[in-house]
């Protein structure tokens, strides 16, 4: 192993990874050494694997992955409130070990029933038990088509269903396809738009979304005041209504590199058209990034080229109507 690969190990600082793997004198021979290193660890059974593993995909994320295929090594909290490690692709798809860590004698182990691997056809799952030891997620990330659609809550109007599947099948791939993320940068790495959308499943299920002036200025404690002013109690607490803003747009947390974004849909949005509540839609989405190029602009990010690409996608996908 040649001495600059073990360098990478003994900084934490990723500038000085950067310095230290781009003053190699063969980038290349770098990094298949460097490939051939994470695939060691690609099928990990100890948290000091793991973080190898990350190290070693941080390093790739700065010299690139060449020929090999790209993934960033992220450590999050499965739903169980336990550890998950796991390598993912620009496009999402999982790649390697995906492991879930239980506790296990004071220390952790892979919990084999909670785990899995991918395109590892030859490597088994080898829990081995051991001390509890922090485990790092990569800090820099691949650059990736950024602008994703998301849904917390499946319930809609009826009406609706057919544009919210539409984001599923149509406009989310467009937007994993045929976006440019090498022209925007890597410093954001996921910009989530969540969909919340008013519905009713019945007279003791349902929301019903009252959206909040944006002049008033009003803080989430407001809300219900101001609700109480122009709706009485039976009529709120029957058809389940609750004021909220249009656009709630989260902060940018550098540790993720993470957006989220929320938008609110009255029940009259759903009295579209389906034509009519894509191109409305299209012009929220478009309204809350454009919102985060001002609010990050500080940010080493090029907005001009992502707002010019998902204007060009939202119209295709949702046209003006007829």
């Amino acid at each position: 192993m040649h001495i600059e690969i073990e360098e990478i190990f003994h900084t934490d600082n990723l500038d000085r990874i950067a310095v230290i793997a781009r003053s190699a004198g063969h980038i290349d021979r770098l990094r298949e050494q460097l490939y051939a290193e994470f695939m060691k660890v690609a099928c990990y059974s100890t948290p000091q694997q793991w973080n190898r593993a990350v190290r070693l995909c941080e390093t790739l994320a700065i010299i690139g992955w060449g020929s090999h295929e790209a993934v960033e090594a992220h450590a999050q909290q499965y739903v169980n409130g336990y550890p998950n490690t796991f390598f993912i692709t620009p496009t999402d798809e999982v790649r390697f070990l995906d492991a879930v860590w239980k506790p296990h004698d004071g220390g952790m182990i892979i919990d084999p029933r909670l785990s899995s691997l991918t395109a590892m056809p030859a490597r088994t799952i080898s829990p081995v038990a051991c001390e509890k030891v922090k485990l790092h997620s990569q800090r820099n990330w691949l650059p990736k088509p950024p602008v994703q659609i998301v849904r917390t809550l499946d319930n809609c109007y009826p009406s609706s269903r057919a544009v919210l599947q539409s984001i599923t099948t149509e406009l989310n791939p467009m937007l994993l396809e045929r976006m440019r993320p090498e022209e925007y940068g890597n410093q954001i790495n996921r910009i989530l738009i969540n969909c919340a959308m008013s519905f009713s499943d019945g007279p003791h299920c349902k929301t019903n979304y009252i959206i909040a002036d944006e002049s008033r200025k009003l803080r989430k404690s407001d809300y219900y005041a101001a609700l109480l002013a122009t709706r009485d109690i039976a009529e709120i607490e029957r058809e389940g209504l609750y004021m909220r803003p249009r656009f709630d747009i989260g902060p940018f947390r550098k540790d993720t590199g993470m957006i989220y974004a929320t938008i609110c849909f009255e029940k009259e949005f759903s009295h579209l058209t389906v034509s009519e509540q894509k191109h409305t839609m299209a012009g929220y989405f478009m309204e809350v990034v454009r919102r985060i190029s001002i609010r990050q602009r500080k940010l080493t990010y090029n907005f001009t080229p992502l707002l010019t690409d998902l204007l060009t996608l939202l119209t295709a996908w949702a046209p003006p109507p007829l």
